[in-house]
């Protein structure tokens, strides 16, 4: 993989496709380039603020972010500064927290259901068509629950409250409740 698009995966990971699509030419300008990693750097210390860790080791990751500001200020190619400092970032991130190569701190993480769903493994080949049919079913009882609240005369943004969704997922799955069509009128050819 070439620098540029090494560099948009990057940032794709950070800032999400709508965001950060179609940046690669961005690694060849250096001012741009310096504008998306001091983005960075401001995201990773909002990030930072919110972990749950001691005060002392919140303390080291912004100083480390810190540092790593500093080293974008006015430069045109990345220096060893930043290099180190994004190496004592992640080296506190992973619990290292003294000069003696000991760990002092431990990386733990949670899912939501919701995030399970799209970090599982992939199943077996022959799995594949089960969990089709297990969403198919999820998606007709979400159907079915929909219908329900309708038909008791709550309205869309209501539903939305009570199932915990948007208010356009609510849309989505009641357009579906009507009864599809069979015709020609309209059809595309070869459906």
């Amino acid at each position: 993989m070439d620098t540029g698009m090494y560099f948009e995966m990057t940032m794709r990971l950070l800032f999400g496709d709508k965001t950060a699509y179609h940046i690669a030419d961005s690694e060849m300008n250096p001012a741009r380039r310096r504008v998306w990693l001091q983005r960075t750097v401001r995201k990773f210390m909002l990030l930072v603020d919110n972990l749950d860790t001691t005060p002392s080791h919140k303390s080291r990751m912004m100083t480390d972010l810190e540092t790593i500001a500093n080293s974008l200020k006015g430069v045109r190619e990345p220096s060893w500064t930043l290099v180190y400092g994004l190496l004592h970032l992640c080296m506190h991130v992973l619990g290292f927290d003294s000069e003696f190569g000991v760990t002092c701190h431990t990386l733990a993480y949670w899912q939501t259901p919701a995030q399970h769903q799209h970090t599982r493994p992939r199943p077996a080949e022959g799995l594949i068509m089960q969990n089709l049919s297990d969403r198919q079913d999820v998606i007709s009882l979400r159907r079915a629950i929909v219908a329900d609240l309708n038909s008791k005369g709550l309205d869309d943004f209501k539903i939305a409250l009570v199932l915990h969704t948007s208010e356009y997922e609510v849309k989505n799955l009641r357009s579906t409740l009507a009864p599809q069509r069979t015709g020609t009128r309209g059809a595309r050819p070869g459906r």
